[in-house]
This record gives structure tokens, sequence and C-alpha cells, in this order.
């Protein structure tokens, strides 16, 4: 499973809340503290520098290019404001989904990127020829090497990449989360990267063949009975998804329905009592939890759901649920998976050229 993505090691609690049908993980956020109380030695205290790199650290402040008079003043998917120069040419990615999608439109001008950056087959060459340096996992991202790229543009993804975003943004870069949770908010986030980068017609032409594809599951769904469907994202503890997320507007335009879709987050710990209540009549697994859900077959409590009893179990991998304009062909999975389909062939996803 990537580590890159929004689920394992971000909302994975410290120390788990039992009891309870559903615990919440909380994101990681701000509290009332702002952007302007958070400086300099914030920044330092955060990665608990040594005083040798503490003069580094002031040495990279003194000398990181602030934010000039932006031409443009974009709101990002926290609700931020956030001034962009006109001529984007080095962007550096935090997250794997945001690399594909800068990618899929400008790979040439993803100057820094994640070591989980994959997809497309274009930005997985160019990080092999190290055209692309990489700054982090997602969750472990360096500052000192993104400000030595000198980028024009930071994206972020949601709340749990705040840590790194905050510092940045004290040191006059411009840092835009963007953080898509259906096909509505995935449009309007990949159009805008489309206008910072020059490609907007692209992005329409991308987004274009998505919509087709969508329609297609979507209308393949539309007169048959909604199945209800729980999907697991962690085995220990028991972790499942919200309506808040990407994957959850994935399965209803799948034809089902997230039996945890009353949890107004993204993603949060449950108990097996609650997925009990729920029973749901499809469970969904990673392609890494095939034992557990073999083992789960014959367990007390797990045995009494009806999907487990009647052994509609489907595995896709994160790829296929992860917030990016290249959704479709785990839309599809999860389709095929709820209706006992048998897919033969498939347009293939958009590729940059």
């Amino acid at each position: 499973m990537h580590k890159g993505t929004d689920f394992r090691r971000a909302l994975t609690p410290a120390s788990p809340l039992r009891g309870a049908p559903i615990a919440v993980v909380p994101d990681i956020r701000l509290g009332r503290q702002t952007y302007d109380e958070l400086n300099l030695t914030r920044l330092l205290s955060l990665h608990r520098v040594g005083s040798t790199a503490a003069i580094i650290a002031l040495a990279l402040f003194l000398t990181a290019p602030l934010a000039l008079a932006a031409d443009r003043i974009v709101i990002d998917d926290l609700g931020f404001k956030v001034a962009v120069k006109q001529n984007v040419q080095r962007i550096v990615s935090l997250v794997p989904t945001n690399s594909e999608m800068v990618c899929l439109l400008a790979c040439e001008k993803l100057k820094g990127g994640t070591r989980y950056d994959e997809i497309p087959q274009e930005l997985k060459k160019r990080v092999q020829q190290k055209l692309v340096d990489i700054v982090g996992g997602g969750f472990d991202a360096n500052l000192e090497k993104i400000v030595q790229l000198q980028p024009d543009l930071i994206l972020t993804n949601g709340p749990s990449q705040q840590r790194f975003a905050v510092p940045l943004k004290n040191l006059g870069y411009s840092v835009l989360s963007l953080w898509p949770r259906d096909m509505s908010s995935l449009r309007k986030d990949f159009l805008l990267l489309g206008q910072l980068l020059g490609r907007e017609h692209k992005a329409e032409q991308i987004l274009d063949q998505v919509q087709g594809e969508l329609l297609e599951v979507e209308a393949s769904a539309k007169n048959r009975r909604r199945q209800r469907v729980y999907l697991q994202m962690w085995t220990e503890p028991l972790i499942t998804v919200g309506r808040s997320s990407f994957p959850h507007w994935l399965v209803a335009a799948a034809g089902g329905i997230n039996v945890f879709g009353d949890m107004p987050f993204d993603s949060g710990q449950i108990s097996l009592e609650a997925i009990i209540q729920r029973n749901p009549e499809v469970l969904i697994f990673l392609g890494d939890q095939k034992s557990f859900a073999e083992k789960i077959k014959t367990q007390a409590g797990w045995s009494v759901i009806g999907g487990v009893q009647n052994e509609r179990f489907c595995f896709i991998e994160e790829r296929d649920i992860r917030r990016s304009v290249q959704f479709v062909s785990g839309l599809k999975k999860i389709h095929d998976c709820l209706f006992n389909e048998t897919r033969t062939a498939s347009r293939p996803a958009p590729e940059a050229n």
C-alpha cells in the first residue's frame, strides 16, 4: 500500500479508542493559531533542529523569495486565499495524486515530488532520470530541500499536511491545498491546475473523457438496487471511510451505499459491533488484506454479517480509490464488484502527452 496517500499513517490513531461504535480519528488542525503566529521559531521547533541546522534554516528564511505581488488570488480546498504568480514554471508536490495531476498537464514543470510518485508512466520515468527531486513521502516532507528548489507553487492535500504548509507560507511561498471529495470538486481542482499551468484546454479534454466514462457507469447502476457496502482501509484498528472522503463518493457513483456514510469525516476508527449493526451486503478490502478477509469467514462476530455469510468480498488497490482525475478504473472495479460483472474491455486512462 502507498504510504504517501491520505489514509494509513495520517489517520491511524496513536492510541486507538475502543468501546464506542465509532471513534473518530481527528484531522491535524491548527486550532485558533493563525499562519502569522507560526513564525520561524515554530518551524525550527517542529523539526527539533540543532544549532547548526537552526543557522541553516535562518539563512533559508532570509534568502527565500517572499511572494511577489501576484497577478491572481485563488481559493484552495481548505478555504485559504493563495497568491499565485501568472507564469508558474516550478512546482513541488507533497502528495502523489497532485504530482500525478500536474504530470498529466505539464510534467516538465514538476520539480519536486514524493517517493511514491509512479503514475503516469512519464512521471515515473522523470523520477528515475532524477528530473524530479524527491522531497519526502507525504508525511515527512523535507522543508530545506523544498526551499532549495525555489518553487513557484507548492501543492499539498488536506489538513494532515498543514504542518508543512504553514512554515512554507511563512517563508513566502504559494501553497495550494487540493483535497477533492467528489467529481465536482475534482473537476474544479483539475481545471484550476490547468489554468495555473497554462494547460486549460488539455485539462478540459481529459475531464471530458473522464466525465463520459463516469456517466456510463452511473447509467449502468441507475436502475439497480443499491448494495450496502463496507470499505475497509485498515485492519488493526478497524478504519473505514466517512462521507467526507473521495472513496465514499466512488462507492455511491458505482451504485453502492457506504454503510458508514453517516460518519461526517474523511476516515475514522470503528468497532466490529458497529459493522454488525449496519450489516453490509458487500465488503471491499484492499489487496493486502486478503488473509484478513479469509480469516473472518469463520470468526465470531464477523460470521453473522450478511456479506460475510455470502462471501461477497471484493479486493481493490489503494491506487484505485485515490483522489485523482484517473479514478475511472477504480470506479469500474467497484461497480463490477457490486453487481458481479466481468468487464472485458476498458478504455485506457488518460496519460500525459
